[in-house]
């Protein structure tokens, strides 16, 4: 094997990692990121991969760097088309309905790349001796896919933008493929033999793994958002660590051979438990890397807290795909794309039952349980030692029952925002933070997110909290939520003179429905991403008016985006827009704020309609307030600005106030002009506040923004 191809092979992992994660951000804007929808990109673009793989290994490939350099270069070049590809597939994919539109549009758009991409590893294995070299190219790879998922959210995403980013990854993509074409002039024409196939039991355990590790990365992350919060660089994190212990071992599974294959998925299985025993203390131990480092070392400091929490999992994953490779005796081609086919296809299966239903109906510790029981009890069948297959299970068995209960309310506080709120940061301090003075009345894992409620045992204050972010309450919260419903319609009124027909996005706690109904819409649709909010929002009856059983409201679950893109042409456009999801800095919710969101919902408002958009002051940069407030004015340049709650919560409303409006309005059209100078615009192509806001979070950034404010009247 030729010293070049690893380091051509890791080029190409960070070139198809960034190019996955960008169209992953593409097609989900199109069709949103609820569970299914983003489950469903996912599955085609990772299938796509599997069926690559199993083609390419049947072929004979002459000059075998010169198929693969070919490889990359198309995939290069789909790189540089997708935009078109896009313009031509979604108006196709919107004509079908539900669903089946979303996967004929990720089937047309990103299928071909992902069979490119699949193809790519057993083309590059042609022409080797034997499994161990291919298991080489693997974990550089790997490796290189780490590079890639840590240089898109912290390097080239927030620089270049999303097409700028597309076009880094093609050129990795093209530079990989012109040298793997230079290397194949300097060898002869000779076709390179398939190999032999691999044995079922070794393609059942590398489907195994893949089905186990990727159900498993599935709770990681949403653990990861628990932890550390829902931003880019949380949920790069996850992948990082995961890719990273992977990439480890498949460099150790290549030289341990293909003895290991059996013992390192059982490994996987106890590793995945033995990791949850720390998952009570992590909480304890982030408190204690912010006292020990401040905000600048949450970052690296959780991602060692989440490399404990996966227990050295990944590092078994790896071990298994590249000691099977390490059975092979002559060319790997045809075995490394079966492999890569098995394991691809567990791996959609194990994400997909996961989101879907797993984490609904077992929770993150069943999950981690039931991926732990396969692994295990797959790799003790596998095994030819029977003390394995003795030891194995009742040391899954063992762990288990030594496993601490998962403690819900330790993740559901927030502890990732508050701890710059803290004076005092121990152990001690954290428990009873998350353990007194409130009582927990709901925890549920969803498809998208993990909610819960709960009530201040001191003032009744009763909030409603989105991994772990208080995104409601009844208590300060309650001037924004009132207002927000109640400005809106009474604009509409004194301009219109009729009951206005209303749509919320974000439904949390009903309280903002409620009082647009009460100020007088003659009817609410809210649009509600995740199912276990809506189940949440029963809590609140007494202060939302029991809203879900009022006949004049209609819940829709979807994502917002999605749901007006795909409204059916020739509905009635909307007369009040109220735009209220969760902060600019989540990852999903930031689409939410951009040039384009907001172009589109004025496209199904109303001509005489009012738009209003809740826009977060405190922990944001004031260069993303004064970004935010000029995007939005370019949309709606008849905007002015009313302080709900001065130096938190502030309201974007179209349209002239009329005399004896609840509140006046702070800024008019002129003066969030002012404010908002020559500010950076945020669009979906460049979202730079998704990527700047995070690094605020511990910032009292309030009193600023509101100053700006005041200063710019």
């Amino acid at each position: 094997m030729s010293s070049r191809l690893p380091w051509l092979l890791a080029l190409s992992g960070a070139g198809a990692l960034l190019c996955e994660v960008v169209w992953l951000r593409r097609l989900l804007l199109a069709f949103g990121s609820t569970g299914l929808a983003l489950t469903l990109t996912l599955a085609v673009y990772m299938g796509g991969l599997g069926v690559g793989g199993l083609l390419a290994g049947r072929v004979a490939w002459r000059r075998p760097p010169r198929g693969y350099g070919l490889l990359e270069l198309a995939a290069a070049g789909w790189a540089l088309a997708m935009p078109a590809v896009l313009r031509i597939v979604l108006p196709v994919a919107d004509a079908v309905p539900g669903l089946a539109g979303a996967a004929l549009a990720a089937t047309l758009a990103l299928g071909p790349p992902a069979v490119l991409h699949g193809a790519t590893l057993p083309a590059a294995s042609a022409g080797l001796s034997g499994g161990r070299g291919a298991g080489a190219l693997y974990a550089a790879n790997t490796a290189g896919a780490v590079l890639g998922v840590l240089a898109g959210p912290l390097l080239l995403l927030p620089l270049v933008g999303v097409r700028g980013t597309e076009l880094v990854a093609a050129a990795c993509g093209a530079s990989a493929g012109l040298l793997a074409l230079a290397m194949a002039r300097e060898l002869p024409a000779t076709a390179a033999p398939a190999g032999p196939a691999l044995p079922p039991r070794l393609l059942l355990a590398g489907a195994v793994a893949g089905a186990a590790s990727l159900s498993l990365e599935v709770a990681w992350s949403r653990l990861g958002a628990l932890l550390l919060g829902g931003s880019v660089y949380a949920v790069a994190s996850v992948l990082a660590v995961f890719l990273l212990g992977t990439a480890l071992g498949a460099a150790l599974g290549r030289r341990l051979g293909p003895t290991a294959t059996a013992p390192a998925l059982v490994a996987l299985g106890l590793l995945a438990v033995g990791g949850t025993l720390a998952w009570r203390w992590l909480p304890h131990a982030l408190g204690l890397v912010f006292a020990a480092t401040g905000p600048a070392g949450l970052g690296p400091g959780g991602a060692l807290l989440l490399l404990l929490a996966m227990g050295g999992a990944p590092l078994a994953s790896g071990i298994v795909f590249t000691s099977v490779l390490g059975a092979v005796p002559g060319s790997p081609t045809r075995a490394a794309g079966q492999l890569l086919a098995a394991n691809t296809l567990g791996s959609v299966l194990g994400s997909a039952l996961t989101g879907l239903w797993g984490l609904p109906l077992l929770g993150l510790r069943g999950v981690v349980a039931l991926a732990a029981l396969l692994a295990v009890g797959v790799g003790a069948a596998l095994a030819p030692s029977p003390r394995l297959r003795l030891l194995g299970p009742l040391a899954l068995a063992l762990l288990l029952l030594a496993s601490p209960r998962w403690d819900p309310a330790l993740y559901s506080v927030g502890l990732y925002l508050r701890v710059g709120d803290f004076a005092d940061l121990s152990p001690r301090a954290v428990e009873r933070f998350a353990h007194e003075g409130f009582r927990l009345l709901s925890y549920r894992d969803g498809r998208s997110a993990s909610v819960a409620v709960g009530e201040s045992t001191r003032t009744g204050n009763r909030w409603l909290a989105i991994n772990g972010k208080v995104d409601a309450s009844t208590g300060e919260d309650m001037p924004t939520q009132e207002l927000s419903g109640l400005l809106p319609v009474q604009v509409f009124q004194a301009r219109a003179g009729r009951a206005p027909d209303t749509l919320v996005v974000g439904l949390a706690s009903g309280i903002t429905a409620r009082a647009a109904l009460q100020a007088g819409a003659a009817h609410v649709t809210a649009v509600e991403l995740e199912p276990e909010v809506v189940a949440a929002a029963r809590h609140f009856s007494p202060w939302n008016g029991g809203l879900l059983d009022d006949p004049r409201v209609t819940v829709a679950v979807a994502d917002a985006r999605s749901w007006l893109r795909r409204r059916p042409v020739g509905a009635a456009p909307f007369d009040v827009i109220i735009s209220e999801p969760s902060n600019p800095w989540i990852t999903g919710v930031s689409n939410l704020f951009t040039a384009e969101y907001w172009a589109l919902a004025r496209g199904q408002l109303a001509p005489d309609g009012v738009f209003c958009q809740w826009l977060q002051l405190y922990a944001l940069p004031p260069d993303a307030m004064r970004s935010l407030v000029r995007t939005f004015l370019e949309v709606f340049p008849d905007a002015h600005l009313y302080e709900s709650i001065p130096g938190a919560d502030a309201l974007l409303i179209t349209g002239p106030p009329p005399p004896g409006l609840a509140l006046p309005p702070t800024l008019d059209p002129a003066g969030l002009s002012r404010l908002a100078g020559r500010a950076r615009r945020n669009t979906d192509d460049l979202p730079w506040v998704e990527f700047e806001a995070p690094r605020w979070l511990h910032r009292p950034t309030g009193a600023e923004n509101a100053e700006r404010i005041q200063r710019a009247r």
